[in-house]
């Protein structure tokens, strides 16, 4: 562990022990901040999922698996390659 990673880590031994000392005080403040930050992580999290599930949905549809017409293509220009090594 270097100088520079130790420091870091007592900041954040510091930074933990004031915290929970102040957690009661803290959370009273903080509470309506932490309430709109959950309600955006949560509406953000959820389109992430919609997102990823269409996705998804998309692939299992086309029947393909992903990166098929990649592979198809890179078979293409071997198989050339190779009939232009064959030819010379």
């Amino acid at each position: 562990m270097t100088k520079s990673e130790f420091g870091y880590f007592c900041a954040g031994v510091a930074a933990g022990a004031l915290g929970h000392k102040f957690y009661p005080e803290m959370k009273d403040k903080l509470a309506p901040y932490m309430a709109g930050a959950m309600v955006f992580a949560q509406q953000a999290f959820g389109n992430a999922i919609k997102d990823a599930m269409q996705t998804v949905e998309a692939m299992q549809q086309s029947g393909e698996s992903v990166g098929a017409d990649f592979f198809k293509a890179a078979a293409g220009a071997a198989a050339a390659n190779d009939s232009d090594t064959a030819a010379a």
